[in-house]
């Protein structure tokens, strides 16, 4: 696997590492901070608008809680503290199945 192929998603929102490991996306039940660029659901109808966190591997394993979330794009629109996520975004209540 080249550089290239490396997918870069910024720091850990758990413990703030960086690099490869960083390749977990945990969907949130929040508002992502920019409406667009977060999670959403074709089987539900959901608009992309709803908050992620990425975690190293470790962090994942440990079940380490979140610091942080993605303030618009993964590797690119940075950080905000997760206490500062506002909003409901959930699934809608239909079968997924």
């Amino acid at each position: 696997m080249s550089d290239v192929d490396v997918l870069d998603l910024g720091p850990c929102c758990a413990c703030g590492c960086s690099g490869a490991r960083v390749r977990n996306v945990i969907l949130l039940t929040k508002l992502a901070p920019i409406s667009g660029r977060g999670w959403g659901c074709i089987v539900c109808g959901l608009p992309p608008n709803g908050a992620v966190a990425v975690v190293c591997d470790a962090c994942l394993e440990a079940n380490a809680p979140l610091r942080f979330a993605c303030r618009g794009r993964p590797g690119s629109d940075g950080r905000v503290p997760i206490e500062e996520l506002a909003g409901d975004f959930d699934h809608y209540p239909i079968p997924h199945g």
